[in-house]
C-alpha cells in the first residue's frame, strides 16, 4: 500500500506539471558559462518574475504559459525580448551576439522577425533623423521633425495594415499593445477594432482595452480633469482659474533628458503666444523637492511649476497613464483637450493654427 502511494503521488505531480507548464523552453547560449537568467512574463493577468540557473551555458524554463506572449530575457549585463508560444520551444546562439539568437517553436517569434525585416527600411530612417537631434541648424531642425513625422505616420499604416490582414495573430496583438505606450486614443482604438475577438479576449487583449478606458481620458474633445497641485512656494494652483487661456500642460521630471532637450522649444513659444491668451503649466514627475528646485534654477521656465512629489504614481500621471515623457496636454479655453503630446515645430503650428482661428472669432463677435 505504501509504495502504491507513493506511485500515485509521483504521478499526480507528474500530471500537475503537465497540467500546468504548457510552456518548455531550453536555452544553449555560448560563452556565458554558470550563470544566472531573469525571466519577465505573464502568468494570464499577473506580471511574473523568474530566474533560472545557467549551467555550462544550458537552461529549461517551464512555465504554465496558455497564450502566445512578448516576454523579457535578462543575461548578466544584456536584455532581450522574445516572443513564446505554448509548447516546446528552443533559443541557441552565443552571448557575444544575443540580438541574433535563433529561437525556433514559436510561429509568434517567426512573425516577429519577418516584419521586422519588412520594416528594417524606415527603423533605419528613423533611428538616423532621431540620431541628428540638437546637431542641425534652426532651419534643418524643422524638416528634420517633419521626416520624423512622416515616418512615424509610414510605421503606422504599416502596422494597421499588417493587424487588418493578420487579425487573429498573436504578432498584431502585440503591435496594439506597443502602440500603447505613447498611442492616442483614436489610434490604439483603431487597432484594437481590427482585431478579431479571439484575440481581443485574450489576457494581453484585455489589458488593451483596460488601457483604452485611460486613453479616452486624454481624446481629442474631452475635458481636461480638474486638478489642485502646489508650485515651489508650496502655494495650491487649481486649474479651473486658467478657464478661458489656451494651456499647454507638460509633464516632465529633472532627470529626463529629452525633457530637458525640448524646453528651449517651450520657452520660444511661450514668448511667442504669452500675451495671446496663451500660458504653460509644467508638472513634474519627481519624487525629490531638492532635485526639481534646482533644475527650475538652472532651466530658468518663466512659467508656473508643479509638483506632487509622487513621480509616476501622481495623481495625474495615474489618471492619463502616463508612461513616458515628455508628455502634453494642449487645452482650449473650455478646458476641451484639442492636442496631445505635441513637440518642436508641431507645436508651434498648433499653437498658430488654434490662436490665429480664435482672434478672428473674437474679431468677429466684436464686430457685431
Amino acid at each position: 500500500m505504501k509504495r502504491f502511494l507513493t506511485l500515485s503521488t509521483a504521478a499526480l505531480l507528474c500530471l500537475t506539471t503537465n497540467l500546468f507548464a504548457q510552456l518548455r523552453l531550453s536555452g544553449d547560449i555560448k560563452a556565458i558559462g554558470n550563470s544566472k537568467l531573469m525571466i519577465k512574463y505573464y502568468e494570464r493577468s499577473t506580471k511574473k518574475d523568474t530566474s533560472l540557473k545557467i549551467t555550462d551555458g544550458k537552461f529549461v524554463w517551464r512555465a504554465p504559459v496558455t497564450e502566445s506572449q512578448k516576454i523579457t530575457l535578462i543575461f548578466p549585463g544584456r536584455a532581450i525580448s522574445i516572443f513564446v508560444d505554448p509548447g516546446e520551444m528552443t533559443i541557441k546562439g552565443s552571448r557575444d551576439s544575443v540580438d541574433n539568437l535563433q529561437v525556433s517553436g514559436s510561429k509568434t517569434n517567426d512573425e516577429a522577425v519577418a516584419y521586422a525585416q519588412m520594416s528594417s527600411s524606415l527603423t533605419d530612417e528613423a533611428n538616423m533623423v532621431a540620431s541628428q537631434y540638437g546637431k542641425v541648424s534652426e532651419i534643418e531642425e524643422l524638416e528634420r521633425q517633419k521626416r520624423y513625422s512622416d515616418i512615424a505616420k509610414k510605421k503606422m499604416e504599416m502596422a494597421i495594415q499588417y493587424i487588418s490582414t493578420h487579425s487573429g495573430s498573436a504578432y498584431s496583438l502585440n503591435l496594439a499593445t506597443e502602440h500603447c505606450r505613447i498611442g492616442t486614443y483614436e489610434s490604439v482604438l483603431k487597432m484594437y477594432d481590427l482585431l478579431n475577438k479571439k484575440m481581443q479576449s485574450t489576457s494581453e487583449g484585455k489589458r488593451i482595452a483596460e488601457r483604452l478606458v485611460i486613453l479616452k481620458r486624454s481624446a481629442i474633445g474631452e475635458k481636461v480633469k480638474d486638478f489642485t497641485l502646489s508650485d515651489h512656494e508650496g502655494k495650491p494652483i487649481d486649474i479651473t482659474t486658467y478657464k478661458g487661456k489656451y494651456v499647454l500642460i507638460d509633464f516632465w521630471a529633472s532627470w529626463c533628458s529629452p525633457c530637458r532637450k525640448e524646453i528651449p522649444n517651450l520657452i520660444k513659444n511661450y514668448s511667442a503666444f504669452k500675451d495671446q491668451n496663451f500660458t504653460i503649466l509644467s508638472i513634474s514627475l519627481d519624487d525629490s523637492r531638492d532635485e526639481w528646485l534646482h533644475a527650475l534654477a538652472a532651466l530658468k521656465m518663466p512659467w508656473t511649476q508643479l509638483v506632487d512629489l509622487k513621480a509616476w504614481n501622481g495623481e495625474l500621471a495615474t489618471y492619463y497613464g502616463i508612461l513616458a515623457i515628455p508628455s502634453s496636454l494642449l487645452i482650449d479655453p473650455k478646458g476641451n483637450i484639442v492636442a496631445k503630446d505635441l513637440r518642436g515645430i508641431e507645436l508651434t503650428k498648433k499653437l498658430t493654427e488654434l490662436i490665429s482661428d480664435h482672434n478672428q472669432v473674437n474679431h468677429g463677435l466684436d464686430i457685431h
